[in-house]
């Protein structure tokens, strides 16, 4: 079947939106938040991070991106510096821990200066980058999506874990995207905690995928395909013959942590990839 993906909706997902449009609402009461957001690849979580990018820039909050890649697992708070480095680098902040800060942050390091594994100087690092999350929430509530997190660095899971048992003292949402079945242990201890709402993605209906097709339920090609791709929305695409971006793969190429990319207005680069990951 022949098929014109070119505006497709998000489809079947009508109570996850409704939970993160709930987390977002309740940035307006000045509290933090933490939703965990998981799935296999391709179920569809980058594109409800695409969602909550649309939904957060309507409501006038800042949104910050940033994603983990298997092979900067070496590289310490590697995620945190891709959704963080260049926003606040382009900022005319005064930083008076700044020296804290810069061992999360690269752009805020002194030239000669290295990173410690030092456990006090993680710890007011922790301490530094929990309050420069609320100097950044000052004006406007502060939306962080961190996608990929099953292939985060140690030093980056224990920030998650940090700012989960103590949160900034403000409008903070953390939105934390990972497959389940390759988080590390200190990942999945990190998120068992009530502080965090889960967002478990599941493969879609029969209804739902002739949907995202475009096709009627009885329409014998969309059944053919929903059962090959087994609801899961980037096969069903696929099979259906739309070139869309593949779930992001094993040894994929890095950007500079340095130089992270960034798109329109949002720092990072991992909710704005519009694909089914």
């Amino acid at each position: 079947m022949s098929i014109d993906f070119s505006a497709r909706p998000t489809v079947g997902r009508d109570r996850e939106l409704q939970q993160l449009d709930a987390a977002l609402e309740a940035l307006a009461d000045d509290a933090p938040g933490a939703v965990a957001i998981e799935g296999e690849p391709g179920i569809g979580k980058s594109r409800l991070l695409r969602e909550l990018r649309d939904r957060a820039e309507a409501r006038g909050q800042l949104l910050l991106c940033g994603s983990a890649a298997e092979f900067e697992r070496s590289m310490p708070f590697s995620v945190w510096a891709d959704a963080l480095n260049a926003y606040v680098a382009a900022q005319d902040l005064e930083l008076p821990d700044a020296d804290d800060l810069a061992e999360i942050l690269p752009a805020l390091r002194r030239p000669g200066a290295a990173g410690s594994a030092v456990a006090d100087d993680r710890y007011r690092a922790h301490r530094a980058l929990r309050g420069l999350l609320a100097r950044l929430a000052q004006d406007r509530p502060l939306v962080l999506a961190l996608d990929d997190l099953h292939w985060s660095d140690q030093a980056s899971i224990d920030l998650v874990a940090a700012l989960l048992r103590r949160a900034p003292s403000a409008p903070v949402l953390l939105v934390l995207a990972f497959r389940p079945g390759q988080a590390p242990p200190a990942l999945t201890a990190a998120l068992a905690t009530p502080v965090v709402q889960r967002i478990a993605l599941e493969p879609l209906c029969e209804r739902d995928a002739a949907m995202l097709l475009g096709a009627d339920g009885a329409d014998a090609g969309a059944q053919t395909i929903f059962r090959r791709a087994g609801g899961n929305p980037f096969y069903l695409e696929q099979l259906a013959g739309r070139p869309a971006s593949a779930p992001r793969q094993r040894g994929r190429r890095r950007r500079s942590r340095r130089h992270p990319r960034r798109r329109g207005g949002v720092a990072g680069g991992g909710a704005r990839r519009a694909v089914a990951g």
